[in-house]
């Protein structure tokens, strides 16, 4: 059985003001969320604000550990020889 012409401007009545409802509810929370100045934190005192600084102790002793020792350096990579090749490399050929 084929929807009538009468149901579906039925269904369209109520789609309008839905629809309408939706924008109306999204530019409310943009507009609270968004263009709504934040309230500025109150003032603290700098002593307030900064941390206690505290001492950093390094452990020279662990780079002495005779494993370390063992390791090799890096080989030097000698600069490339060759002609770099063309000006633009994501140009298609």
């Amino acid at each position: 059985m084929p929807i009538s012409l009468l149901e579906q401007k039925k269904k369209n009545k109520f789609l309008l003001p839905v629809l309408a409802g939706i924008v109306l509810l999204t530019l409310i929370i943009f507009w609270a969320g968004f263009f709504k100045k934040p309230s500025a934190p109150p003032l603290l005192p700098l002593a307030e604000i900064t941390p206690p600084v505290q001492m950093i102790n390094i452990d020279w002793q662990a780079l002495k550990n005779p494993i370390l020792e063992t390791l090799e350096p890096f080989e030097v990579i000698p600069p490339l020889q060759a002609a770099p090749g063309r000006k633009n490399p994501f140009l298609p050929y």
